[in-house]
């Protein structure tokens, strides 16, 4: 029986197709911060997720698929890093890439960069770990227990984490607007 004939396959891609919908763009951003902004790997490591998602029994990741393709694109990004690091090969680094959503008032945009840059660069300081952390949390919303599944961690730990992301961040920021006032 072809693929498009068995009973049930159309519910099926319908939710595959409904995730991806809803999934594919914090995915590509999660998998682009962890891939230092190269967003082809990105896309195809999102792309990776969902071919094995399409090849997962719908029941049984449908009440937490959310955590699943994150961490299934976690997995994914860590088995290239691993592949790399045996050859010896770098990632490559692209450009950030910025989406505005209105223009500013030159000044006020000057400033908002500079405010941006100084953030990006105290969070691009963080340990890996927090780093990630804060992403799923701030980044993709994800809740304490879906970043403990995805990062293979205790639901205490990530509080951990991000209550010294957050700590570490909020000293860094005190210090550059201190430097600068």
């Amino acid at each position: 029986m072809a693929l498009e004939q068995q009973p049930g396959n159309q519910e099926h891609r319908q939710w595959v197709q409904s995730v991806f919908d809803r999934l594919q763009r914090p995915l590509v951003a999660y998998c682009g911060r962890l891939l230092n902004k190269d967003w082809d790997r990105a896309h195809d490591c999102v792309q990776e997720a969902f071919v094995r998602l399409c090849h997962t029994e719908y029941s049984a990741v449908e009440s937490y698929v959310d955590a699943w393709l994150f961490k299934t694109c976690r997995n994914i990004v860590m088995d290239i890093h691993r592949q790399e690091s045996r050859m010896g090969q770098k990632l490559e680094t692209e450009a950030t890439l910025r989406v505005r959503s209105r223009e500013l008032d030159p000044s006020d945009k000057v400033s908002r960069d500079e405010e941006c840059a100084a953030l990006e660069g105290n969070i691009s300081q963080l340990p890996p770990l927090e780093r990630e952390a804060l992403s799923l949390r701030l980044g993709q919303g994800l809740s304490y227990k879906q970043i403990a599944e995805v990062m293979e961690l205790s639901v205490s730990h990530v509080g951990v984490l991000l209550h010294q992301a957050l700590g570490r961040l909020r000293g860094s920021m005190n210090k550059t607007s201190g430097a600068t006032n």
